[in-house]
């Protein structure tokens, strides 16, 4: 049966928008240029491509994965050219053109028809249900299965996700505290985020959990005492790595979604509960509490530190001494979050960064 791109565009759409953007700019367009080609463009705010160009085209790796996935569910395969332009439009080594730069070109293979596998279906349904979350979570940590599947989804697509340890997250929390109050309002202006999507701001401001942008004036709550933070890394800090990280973190954000939107009772099951070892081991002697069926795993952003040094020019380093070759692109922290409150977002076109 055949299929076209043109009469597909409204649903391609759709998926595309459920990307998470920086400051929930959406900074792409999604144009269909014959009946089996799509091509993605970088059209951020010129203030956006000025400053931060990185996390404009990480925005739109991640758009590039969901119009991937969406494909793939209708039985197509893609063929992908990434950075199809940077031959012409070589500002994107510097800042994203005005005009729009080319970051990928989509070629939907008509002779390759498969039904999609359950992985993709599944992933499919979660993309509508991830959403950024930036209210406090639960005290009951992301059980080790998730954590690692959302690293091995992050090492697919060419990226290094790792989870951090108390001590690593106290210093990246308090290297963002750091940066917020040295940015200022030099990105003020650039936010697009409703304030429906804020969050309270937490108690504890030496070590904040959310980025003092999104916080809520007069409304004060405890956050988790020890917050799960991970980053997303690449071996190298070309566009290529930017795009390429920006696969990485849906792919990984889609990853936990899927893994932990089962109920109790179903095939997720067993990603929803710490892992036992032995009869000697602790979680055995103080097991956590079972994670309730009406919550799922979701993330938020704290990346200043990371952005400060874009700003300056100069190259964005570990908050701690380490041996890790890798260039970090995005921090983020996970946690389980009441299921309606990503339930209430779909629909229409919320807030998704």
């Amino acid at each position: 049966m055949s299929w076209s791109v043109r009469q597909d565009m409204p649903r391609l759409c759709k998926a595309v928008e459920r990307a998470p953007s920086i400051f929930n700019q959406r900074p792409w367009e999604l144009i269909a240029v014959a009946d089996d080609r799509v091509e993605l463009r970088c059209v951020p705010d010129p203030a956006l491509g000025r400053l931060l160009p990185r996390e404009a085209v990480i925005s739109c790796g991640a758009a590039l994965y969901n119009l991937k996935l969406a494909i793939q569910v209708a039985g197509r395969q893609p063929s992908i050219w990434l950075l199809p332009g940077t031959d012409t439009e070589s500002g994107l080594l510097n800042t994203v053109t005005a005009r729009g730069t080319l970051v990928a070109s989509v070629e939907i293979m008509g002779g390759r028809v498969a039904p999609p596998t359950d992985a993709e279906q599944e992933m499919y349904e979660a993309l509508w249900l991830r959403r950024t979350d930036r209210q406090p979570y639960t005290s009951l940590p992301v059980p080790y299965p998730i954590l690692v599947e959302m690293e091995v989804a992050a090492r697919s697509e060419h990226c290094a996700l790792r989870a951090l340890t108390r001590a690593q997250s106290r210093r990246l929390r308090r290297a963002a505290t750091q940066a917020s109050a040295e940015l200022g309002t030099t990105l003020s202006g650039l936010s697009r985020v409703p304030g429906g999507a804020y969050g309270p701001t937490p108690d504890n401001a030496r070590e904040p959990a959310t980025r003092p942008d999104f916080w809520l004036p007069g409304q004060a709550a405890r956050f988790e005492r020890h917050p799960q933070m991970m980053i997303l890394s690449t071996d190298d800090d070309r566009p290529l790595d930017w795009l390429r990280a920006g696969e990485a973190l849906e792919r990984a954000l889609l990853t936990g979604t899927r893994f932990s939107m089962s109920v109790p009772s179903g095939r997720s099951a067993g990603y929803r509960r710490q892992p036992q070892y032995s009869p000697v081991d602790p979680h055995r002697l103080r097991p956590h509490p079972p994670v309730p069926a009406g919550y799922v795993v979701e993330a938020s952003f704290l990346t200043q530190s990371l952005e400060l040094a874009d700003l300056r020019h100069q190259p964005r380093a570990w908050p701690w001494r380490t041996n890790y070759a890798e260039v970090p692109q995005v921090a983020i922290r996970v946690g389980w979050a009441p299921t309606h409150q990503v339930m209430s977002s779909v629909g229409g076109l919320p807030e998704v960064s």
